[in-house]
């Protein structure tokens, strides 16, 4: 069955995390779950053996530089946003939001830490889904609908309206790591789209690469380059809340690396000798219908 891997080194980044750390930014159970122990090892083992390339001047043994690029390369942008994406769904729930769409959802597990609050909607093409239903067998199911959609097509939205969304119930929308391999006029398209069938004061949280690049970034851009998923777009500030404007969104929160949030700085203030930091290059968004 067809994998994406920037989703699986994704999941396994957060599964990573949940095993090895005391404290965390970001508290996943299902990650240890949605992946195999096969995988886990494989692509431990894999990343370990790269080492030079995330550090040329790294010495030590296996076990530790696994533990450098995961805290340094693979943990903190996906930590982050998906920390944040909570903190998001969590002010959103005392609102009385009743629904969460998770666009290119691939690995991700909110919905299964939102499924009794919330009906859940897993948004990615037919190959990631049918995966994800495997991998969720042995995993308790309730209010989720998965929708396999090729958010790439023009008549994408007719699947999500032809399901149990409802256009009058506020919802919170996650595009977390999706603008990286979209066009601006695609990305542009799809936040159109999904802003037209919302109602005013819904959000959406997404990240997306900037002009200032960083060394974590560039070997970021190279890693999605060997799965054959190419980052194609970088936005300046002003270009994006060009298109925002355009959708009829507000920014309500912009963060770049020196975003704050109270899960980083507990870990950070445990592991001080270690702590992990947003990279350079990487902007966090949240944006509300207006």
């Amino acid at each position: 069955m067809e994998q994406n891997m920037t989703a699986l080194v994704s999941l396994f980044a957060r599964a990573y995390h949940q095993k090895e750390k005391e404290v965390k930014i970001f508290e996943d159970d299902f990650s240890t779950k949605l992946i195999t122990d096969k995988e886990y090892k494989m692509i431990g083992l894999n990343m370990s053996q790269g080492i030079h390339f995330f550090n040329p001047n790294f010495k030590g043994n296996q076990k530790e530089a696994l533990r450098w690029i995961v805290d340094y390369q693979l943990s903190p942008s996906v930590l982050i946003r998906s920390a944040l994406c909570k903190e998001v769904i969590d002010e959103m729930l005392e609102k009385e939001c009743k629904q969460y769409l998770d666009f290119a959802s691939g690995y991700d597990s909110f919905a299964y830490m939102y499924q009794h609050k919330m009906k859940v909607f897993e948004i990615d093409k037919q190959e990631v889904i049918d995966d994800k239903k495997q991998r969720c067998k042995n995993v308790d199911i309730k209010n989720i609908q998965f929708l396999s959609i090729d958010l790439g097509k023009d008549n994408w939205i007719n699947r999500l309206l032809e399901s149990s969304y409802q256009e009058n119930q506020l919802s919170v929308c996650s595009l977390l790591g999706l603008s990286y391999y979209l066009t601006h006029d695609q990305f542009k398209r799809l936040l159109k789209e999904i802003s037209r069938h919302m109602i005013k004061g819904s959000r959406l949280v997404f990240d997306y690469l900037s002009y200032q690049e960083s060394d974590e970034t560039r070997k970021s851009e190279a890693l999605a380059k060997e799965a054959n998923e190419t980052m194609r777009t970088k936005y300046s500030f002003e270009q994006l809340k060009e298109i925002l404007d355009l959708c009829h969104l507000k920014i309500v929160r912009h963060d770049d690396y020196r975003i704050t949030l109270d899960s980083l700085i507990h870990y950070n203030e445990y592991y001080k000798d270690k702590p992990i930091i947003a990279p350079k290059g990487v902007c966090y968004c949240v944006a509300e219908k207006e």
